[in-house]
């Protein structure tokens, strides 16, 4: 544990409290691999700077430590970031649930990754570098055709419009 800073901060109620900004080396799990990263936390000034219980996530950035222990992950695991799956998925002119029917993943799972909510997990990385890889995300589409073209229809989407974007000729 490390001292960084001194800051004050108003609470609700307009009153100034006064916090020391710690650093401390931990051990995170995420998606059931541990991961070492240094962690910061505000500590109400007078408390015990050794007392976990005392620890407060960055009252001006509460998902810090969360943000940089996803961003350790995919730079660690070689995992796409968040707006490398964004740009992608622009590239390709596909909508979040078109995406979503392509990789066969929910819309909320997608949304939650790209807006680094969640990590995504090995299965949901090698689905998402299709959207890398034009040709491969075109080659597994027109294997399935008729699958995407049924779920499609199930969920409310256009797949003419689908596999145009993908330079696919629709099914008969």
């Amino acid at each position: 544990m490390k001292i960084i800073n001194y800051v004050t901060s108003t609470n609700i109620t307009g009153n100034k409290i006064a916090y020391t900004v710690i650093a401390v080396q931990e051990t995170a799990m995420i998606a059931g691999d541990p991961l070492e990263n240094t962690h910061y936390y505000w500590v109400t000034a007078g408390a015990d700077l050794n007392d976990t219980a005392n620890y407060l996530e960055p009252l001006d950035q509460i998902e810090q430590n969360l943000d940089t222990d996803y961003q350790l992950y995919r730079e660690q695991y070689g995992f796409l970031f968040p707006e490398e799956i964004k740009t992608a998925r622009a590239k390709l002119g596909l909508t979040l649930r078109e995406t979503a029917l392509l990789l066969a993943m929910s819309s909320s799972t997608l949304s939650n990754i790209k807006n680094n909510l969640v990590v995504q997990s090995l299965d949901q990385e090698i689905k998402l570098r299709l959207l890398t890889q034009p040709a491969a995300l075109a080659q597994h589409v027109r294997q399935h055709q008729q699958l995407f073209v049924s779920r499609a229809m199930q969920q409310s989407l256009d797949a003419r419009k689908l596999f145009a974007k993908l330079h696919l000729p629709l099914p008969q």
